[in-house]
């Protein structure tokens, strides 16, 4: 099926260039809806903001981040992500600051009407605050998306990320499946989601390759909706939980908005 399709969706020396237009729908209408725990496969130009709550054996963890999303043309972009974290032992201080900053830069390699696929290498930079633990890492890995019919939508990533620090690496994974439901269209600003009302269910993990990590597995999933709740903006909330490791990680809330622009 997709060997017939390859040739059509690869991009072309001429479509490097080709200008920025917002995306929001497949060509068929089906809606291309950001999932929180897995980046887009399609170059946009939104800004995020996200607020996460974490619970666990050991400690509690409040994390609130910006990522900058910013096509540069309609197949390169980038994406910033600037945390801050506050971190609080059971019985113990509080540490708080901001954290690592994240440069993606990337690459739309490859569309059709119902798949869309993403290059991608995202650079950790250590510019956390003294009183949290910097790193130096890199991750080269490809992001997806496919349309399955009938409003439901399937994003998924993979990458092996080398942190520098610790000499260890690790692939990384996700998948989510989201449900979106009509809504009218009448009076639809470009700017606005395709969908009023869409549900996620994810699942995102690592799997150590070597170094002090090395056969670890982690995993948690995510079930949460997301809304369009006017032209350019979505707001959305989640609730975290464990599959793996719930010594480190129990459950928690992450909620935020995003804005297109």
């Amino acid at each position: 099926m997709f060997s017939s399709l390859l040739p059509c969706g690869l991009a072309t020396a001429s479509d490097w260039m080709e200008p920025f237009s917002h995306l929001h729908e497949s060509p068929q209408g089906t809606p291309i809806v950001h999932a929180f725990n897995i980046e887009p496969a399609v170059t946009g130009r939104d800004l995020f903001a996200t607020y996460r709550y974490r619970s666990g054996d050991e400690a509690i963890e409040q994390e609130m981040e910006l990522e900058l999303e910013c096509a540069l043309t309609k197949r390169l972009g980038f994406i910033v992500e600037a945390p801050w974290s506050a971190e609080s032992e059971r019985g113990g201080p509080r540490v708080d600051g901001f954290g690592d900053l994240a440069l993606v830069p990337r690459a739309l390699v490859y569309e059709s009407d119902r798949f869309l696929l993403t290059a991608q290498t995202e650079i950790t930079l250590p510019t956390a605050s003294d009183d949290l633990e910097a790193s130096t890492a890199i991750a080269p890995g490809l992001v997806a998306w496919l349309d399955l019919g009938g409003w439901w939508t399937l994003c998924s990533a993979a990458a092996i990320e080398h942190n520098f620090d610790e000499d260890g690496t690790e692939a990384v994974f996700g998948f989510g499946l989201i449900k979106s439901f009509h809504r009218d269209h009448e009076g639809h600003h470009h700017h606005a989601s395709a969908s009023g009302l869409n549900l996620h269910l994810e699942v995102t993990g690592t799997v150590g390759l070597n170094g002090e990590e090395d056969g670890d597995v982690g995993a948690e999933a995510l079930i949460g909706m997301s809304y369009g709740l006017c032209n350019g903006i979505d707001i959305r909330l989640g609730h975290e939980f464990a599959l793996t490791s719930p010594e480190e990680f129990e459950e928690g809330w992450v909620g935020g908005l995003v804005f297109h622009f």
